[in-house]
């Protein structure tokens, strides 16, 4: 039996080591006899198995079996314990912090913000342009100081300092220091503040510090101070016309009242226009464009005023605003406005014109005539009344100026002459007719000017005719009503070409007899000049011909050149500009082989010449004509009389 006792215990064996995941080999089973094996009994104990089985569990490979890529179970429980180890370190390192702030902000020595008060107490209402006073208290409710302690105050925009108002505030930092444990510090504060009347406005506080033995800032911040400006440190006003005409010229009054208890500084005044609205003149002038002023001083209860005029351009029943602001300039920027004091605004709408206005010189309306130094010009004004209404007290006023402007020279033939100022009126005290002009009707007026003589540069005259008159509206009320046209009379400048001939006068060497012999030669110099007027002239041309029995000998000096078309037989001279009051000179050398036949007279050197240039000033073209130059010369230059008759 113990046989059969063996063989159980080998195939016991024989199935713990095919458990491990392979397959079972299949055997022979064989006839058990009752013989007496001598088997080993050292395999009763397990046998120790091969190296690769006692192996702890592998991945499976992958589909190629490949060694090199299979991951062992160990190395992932190696990694694991070492992610382990790291979160472990963060998380003492967290309580570490925490440990150590809780124990910073609520030990004995604990320091919290709750614990500082800061209240902020000063008016509910003030006016603006007046000194706003308030009182900041900060009490250190904490069991140790605060230090390094730093007062933040932010202000409204535009608020000014109180002891420099040119200076504007807007975040002050105000050094504390050390604020003991319990101790309470007031911080006074003054400061002007603006605004329009009923505006709010807030003005914020808050404090920095931080604690002994840390790098850290900490921070705390007031309920902010809330208040409304009662009033405006200004008052505006902008009065103008309510109805004008495409391309009348209005005009704008801009008052403004100081109502603050001291004096203004800097006031910044800013218009803005809409597009209709052509800018004219203004009076102050704008510091900047032409829609910014600035006051240095307003006194208390001072009122300026600012007086602009413009023209308006738009299309029947349109309707336009012009919008102005007062208040402080920004520091950083002077042309805006930091804080605004108060606002204004007018509107317009645009009619048909109700006076049409025509000013007729020379023939052209409403525009520039150029006529010639002392040249006589008559000038009219026809004014016509496009409303269906009768217009009333029409009054006709026609400003001049320019610099060849001469008082003794205007004449009209009715109305007044105002020579101080400059000004022809008509009124219904010299003009009856325009007591009253109804609907369509029109009236014409006249008078004459002349230029001033002798004027040094650009002579011109202007025409600024101004219309009022008086209707009576829809509700019965008189209004005011305002016409316009202008006018220009530029003096043209009047070059004059002079030309004559010599003999050996220094600019060539002359030979041959004077005066001139019949079939013998004489060279002559030819001497051009152009003596200027009262404007530069440009792209000067003067052109003359040469008779047959003359030579050209092409000696040329002086200014420009001279060209000869040997063909026509002309002589040109060019020069590119000449200045106002200024003259340019010119000369060539000719030969003369007179003929017997001219024996006795003085035979032409150079025929008629002309000249022409672009008057720079009233862009037009000037013209001068000088007659022909003959063998005659000057006696003034010491030649005999009749030198430039031909003789046997």
């Amino acid at each position: 039996m113990s046989g059969i006792k063996d063989q159980d215990r080998i195939e016991a064996l024989r199935k713990r080591l095919y458990e491990r995941g392979k397959s079972e080999q299949p055997h022979k089973n064989h006839a058990l006899i009752d013989t007496k094996e001598k088997v080993n009994t050292a395999w009763a104990t397990p046998p120790k198995p091969r190296e690769q089985e006692i192996v702890p569990e592998m991945v499976e490979p992958v589909a190629d079996e490949s060694p090199n890529i299979t991951t062992m179970a160990p190395q992932k429980r190696k990694r694991g314990y070492r992610v382990k180890l790291l979160l472990s370190g963060i998380l003492f390192f967290v309580l570490a912090v925490g440990v150590s702030s809780t124990f910073l902000f609520f030990g004995s020595n604990s320091i919290s913000a709750e614990n500082i008060t800061i209240a902020v107490t000063g008016p509910f209402t003030i006016g603006g342009g007046e000194v706003l006073p308030v009182q900041v208290g900060i009490t250190n409710g904490n069991t140790v100081a605060i230090e390094s302690a730093t007062l933040i105050v932010e202000y409204p925009r535009g608020t000014l300092s109180a002891t420099d108002n040119t200076t504007e505030l807007r975040t002050e930092h105000l050094a504390l220091d050390v604020v003991a444990s319990g101790e309470t510090i007031n911080v006074p504060l003054r400061a002007l503040v603006f605004g329009e009347e009923n505006d709010d406005k807030n003005l914020t506080v808050s404090i920095e510090y931080r604690v002994q033995g840390s790098n850290a800032t900490f921070f705390k911040e007031a309920e902010p101070l809330r208040f409304k400006i009662s009033s405006s440190p200004v008052i505006m006003r902008v009065e103008a016309l309510k109805k004008v005409s495409s391309g009348q010229e209005t005009d704008l009054e801009v008052t403004i009242t100081s109502n603050a208890p001291t004096t203004l500084s800097d006031v910044l005044i800013k218009a803005e226009y809409p597009l209709g609205f052509d800018f004219t003149s203004s009076e102050p002038s704008p510091v900047s464009a032409q829609n910014i002023w600035i006051m240095k001083d307003l006194e208390p209860e001072e009122t300026r005023t600012i007086l602009i005029k413009g023209i308006v351009v738009g299309k029947e029943t349109d309707e336009y605003a012009i919008n102005f602001s007062i208040g402080v300039p920004n520091e950083r920027n002077q042309q805006t406005l930091a804080s605004v004091f108060a606002t204004a605004q007018t509107e317009f709408e645009i009619e048909e014109p109700f006076l049409n206005i025509q000013m007729e010189i020379g023939g052209v309306v409403n525009g520039t005539v150029v006529i010639e130094p002392e040249q006589n010009t008559g000038a009219f004004i026809e004014i016509e009344n496009t409303l269906e209404d009768t217009i009333y007290d029409v009054v006709v006023e026609v400003q001049l100026g320019g610099n060849a402007l001469s008082d003794l020279e205007v004449g009209p033939p009715n109305g007044f002459y105002d020579s101080l100022n400059n000004k022809i009126i008509w009124d219904v005290s010299n003009a009856p007719e325009l007591a009253e002009l109804f609907p369509g009707k029109k009236i014409r007026l006249s008078f004459g000017i002349e230029p001033a003589k002798n004027v040094s540069n650009t002579p011109q005259i202007t025409f600024n005719v101004n219309v009022s008159a008086r209707r009576v509206s829809e509700t019965d009320v008189s209004e005011m009503l305002l016409g316009t046209a202008q006018s220009l009379i530029k003096v043209s400048s009047e070059p004059t070409l002079r030309a004559d001939a010599g003999f050996n006068n220094g600019v060539f060497s002359d030979s041959g007899p004077v005066p001139p012999v019949a079939e013998q030669k004489t060279q002559y110099t030819i001497s051009f000049m152009i003596e200027n007027g009262s404007n530069n002239v440009s792209n000067v041309v003067t052109i003359a011909t040469l008779p047959s029995y003359v030579t050209w000998l092409e000696q040329t000096s002086g200014a420009g050149d001279f060209v000869y078309d040997s063909a026509q037989r002309t002589v040109t001279w060019n020069v590119s500009s000449v200045d106002a009051n200024a003259a340019a000179f010119g000369s060539f050398q000719v030969s003369l082989l007179p003929s017997s036949s001219q024996i006795g007279t003085a035979p032409t050197l150079v025929g008629q010449q002309r000249m022409k240039a672009n008057d720079q000033f009233t862009g037009t073209v000037v013209r001068s004509v000088n007659a022909a130059i003959t063998t005659e010369m000057s006696e003034e230059a010491g030649h005999a009389r009749e030198n430039g008759r031909v003789v046997e």
